[in-house]
């Protein structure tokens, strides 16, 4: 005789077990997920000779100032238009270069502005003379509330920073922040801006180049 009873018993323990190894299979695929790394694409790949020459006669730059564009999003074309027309600054773009974040320019492309290509003076401090002797490098987002730069955009500026003050001699004291110009209080560009491992990052290369000498 066919007990009944016994084998939806033995059916419910079944289906007890299969929904129990299903949990444990589904909590450990999630957590096998946290530690995938989401690949990211990387910084563009330049010749910062051919990306930094210029069509007139260099001027002698002596300071690099950095700076954010205190905006989630922008490019050298969005902000020249914002300088050229609103602001009415005759030669547009403030700065000689921008740093993308990939919101309208791919993040950690380096574009060139007209001011660099032509040499002129930038409008991107409240001190004229410092405007007049120092290159201004400008990255796109805001450091001091949406976090820091992008790991490209910090690999590009390392290298055009690298590269810009060894081809104009300017020594590391003259790599500085906006913020720490002589001129009315800014933030920029940033408390998040990592200035520290810039420098660090920096040194390193240096070290590295005088031992290869």
């Amino acid at each position: 005789m066919i007990n009944y009873e016994k084998i939806i018993r033995y059916a419910s323990l079944s289906a007890i077990i299969f929904a129990s190894s299903m949990f444990v299979s589904l909590s450990l695929f999630k957590d096998s997920e946290k530690h995938v790394k989401i690949a990211r694409r990387p910084a563009p790949v330049v010749d910062l000779d051919q990306l930094c020459s210029t069509e007139a006669k260099e001027n002698s730059w002596r300071y690099i100032v950095i700076h954010h564009s205190a905006t989630k999003t922008g490019s050298a074309a969005r902000f020249d238009d914002y300088h050229r027309n609103k602001r009415k600054w005759e030669h547009g773009l403030a700065y000689h270069f921008v740093i993308g974040n990939g919101s309208f320019s791919e993040d950690g492309a380096i574009e060139v502005g007209e001011r660099w290509k032509k040499q002129i003076h930038g409008a991107h401090t409240a001190n004229m003379s410092c405007n007049r002797i120092a290159i201004g490098v400008c990255l796109v987002g805001d450091f001091e509330n949406e976090g820091e730069p992008t790991n490209n955009q910090f690999e590009s500026l390392t290298n055009l920073v690298q590269h810009l003050s060894r081809k104009y001699c300017i020594p590391l004291t003259n790599i500085i922040l906006h913020k720490h110009v002589t001129q009315k209080g800014t933030a920029c560009p940033g408390k998040n801006f990592p200035y520290a491992e810039l420098q660090t990052r920096l040194i390193q290369i240096a070290s590295k180049e005088s031992n290869h000498i």
